[in-house]
This record gives structure tokens, sequence and C-alpha cells, in this order.
């Protein structure tokens, strides 16, 4: 005979409760709700509650990681308001995104509908297409233009000291502006491989050796080490996946390489504390970009109890959300 019928409540817990749409007052209740239920909804809802644990923790560091198309796809001014309201330390992006930022900075914008029906008129007009949504090849050039005029007064060959420079340069809001006046630092570990690295190819082929920029990505590598050794302890809010997410990550097994003794088999380094991972990615193809944390797990890139969540979720979707939420969830702290 099995167990009486009336003892099965002891192995389950926590009914799943249902939305009321008509009793959210804002991010936070919804965000509440959500964890009350089940799927992404879960998982959205635990992100926006860990974001705002990790920066309750004020002996944490936070590392954001920014790949795909997001500033393309509107979430400019989310990234904006984490760093102004202090949810951010550190930012790994793309070039692409910091490229797209920097059109917007000078004034010019991406589009959400064009007249134009086919690829080839596109080409034709000098407009690029980024899914369903345009931006024209005049406005990067005469961003290109501006910029390079401020570039023989750059100093350093780090890219955080590139997009710093370029933070104290732009006049319009910007991802730049903001991480500049709030002393947050952004690495861009593929600067090459954005519009924004062939502006500096251009500018370079223009100029003697000795005026060229000169961009050090090994020292990108130890710039960031530095920063991850002197906290106390770091959690990551990864948005995409890419070069950022996974240049990030490594940063545990670049110090085990630095401080390693010939002989010497020890973890002096016991990698990031908190991990979200917001991803449309599966783990299955190979193609997750820089493993799941269970697996980062492995390698040393994070804490063997690391507290953490993956949201399977369009970032144009929930970073929104998570940000909003955890924003207000501070506020009322205070």
């Amino acid at each position: 005979m099995g167990e009486p019928l009336e003892d099965r409540y002891k192995y389950v817990s926590h009914p799943v409760e249902g939305i009321i749409p008509s009793s959210m007052m804002g991010l936070r209740d919804l965000m509440k709700a959500y964890r009350k239920m089940s799927f992404q909804a879960r998982n959205l809802g635990r992100a926006a509650s860990l974001l705002a644990e990790m920066v309750r923790d004020k002996d944490n560091l936070v590392v954001m990681t920014l790949a795909g198309a997001l500033v393309p796809g509107g979430l400019r001014n989310t990234i904006r308001d984490a760093i102004e309201n202090g949810l951010v330390d550190v930012i790994v992006s793309t070039g692409a995104n910091i490229s797209h930022d920097l059109v917007e900075a000078m004034g010019y914008h991406h589009y959400r509908h064009s007249e134009l029906k086919s690829d080839a008129q596109l080409k034709a007009k000098f407009i690029d297409r980024v899914y369903d949504t345009f931006v024209s090849d005049k406005d990067f050039v005469d961003t290109a233009y501006e910029i390079e005029k401020h570039f023989p007064y750059l100093e350093g060959n780090t890219s955080d000291a590139i997009t710093r420079f370029l933070g104290s340069i732009v006049k319009g809001p910007s991802i730049l502006k903001s991480a500049y006046k709030q002393n947050v630092p952004i690495f861009v570990p593929a600067l090459n491989d954005s519009e924004l690295g062939l502006v500096i190819n251009h500018y370079n082929s223009h100029r003697s050796e000795s005026e060229r920029i000169v961009w050090d990505g090994l020292q990108d590598n130890m710039r960031f080490a530095e920063i991850i050794r002197k906290a106390h302890s770091c959690g990551t809010l990864i948005c995409g996946g890419g070069v950022p997410r996974n240049w990030a990550q490594q940063v545990t097994p670049l110090l085990e390489y630095l401080d390693f003794v010939p002989g010497e088999w020890t973890h002096k380094f016991s990698g990031y504390k908190y991990g979200i991972l917001i991803t449309t990615d599966t783990p299955v193809y190979g193609g997750l970009s820089g493993c799941t944390f269970s697996e980062s797990i492995s390698w040393g890139k994070y804490t063997e109890n690391v507290n953490n969540v993956t949201v399977n979720c369009d970032v144009t979707i929930a970073l929104p959300l998570v940000i909003g939420a955890a924003i207000e969830e501070l506020r009322e702290d205070n």
C-alpha cells in the first residue's frame, strides 16, 4: 500500500496563482505576480527580484552584457535607465550597439517603417535594415565625420578608454553619455567588428603611425580583470550572448592563469555569485554563447551555489520589465 492520499500535500507547496491584470499597480506588482505563475513568466519575475537583490548587496559589482540589435530594437533608453539608477557597474557590449548609440546621440534615429519594399531597393537608397528597423548610411557617415574631429584628443588604448572619451564628447542623451556621467566603464571586446571599428580604421588610414588610434584588446582583458579582482563579489545581467557574454565570464579563468603557480592546482577565485541570463538560444545545439550557468560552474566562472535564473525570451520584451520592476522595488526600499 502507498501512503494515504491525504499525505500527498506534504510533497508540494505554494500553489500556482493566476494573474489578475486589473489588480496590478505597476511593474513590480506584475513581476511579483509572475513569480507565482509558471514557465517564462516565473523566470521573468525571478529575474526582476534577483536584480534588485544584486543591487542591494552593496559589496556586489553588477556586470551587464549587451549583444544583439538592442539599440536598433529600442532598448537604448532602458539601458540608460539602468545606468542612471545605479543598477549596473560595468558594461560589456558589442561594438554594434555602441555604434548605433552614437548615431542616436548625434540626433539621428532608427525608423520603424520604410516605403521601400525590397532589400535591393534599400541598398540603392543607402538604407540599412535590421529585421524590421531601418537606419540611413548617411547618418553613420555624418556621425563618423563628427567624432573623427575629436579623435586627435583621445588618450588611452583600451576600449573602455575609447568609450569613456566618446561619452565625454557626445551631447545628446545616450548610453555613452550616461555611463560617462555615472563612471560606468564600457568594454567592447570585439571593437573591430563594428561600425565604430570601421570608423577608427578610416581615421587611421589618413594618419601617420604616431597619430593613429591603437586599441589593445589584450589590455582590455587586464583592465577588466583588475576591476573584478578588487570586487568583493560579482553578478551578471546578460542580455543575449555573443562575445560580450563569454568575455565577461572568462575573467575568472583569466585570473586563475595570472595567479597560477606551476604544480599548485587551487581555485583562488570563486567566480560570479549571481547570474541573470535573457536569451532565445538553447544549449542543445551548442549555440548558447558561453554555456549554461551550471556548465559554467565547471569552468570556475560562477560559484557552486550561484543564485541564477535564465529567462528564455526576446530581450526587447524582457529587459524593460526587469529593469522597471527592479527600480520600483529599490525605490520602495528607500
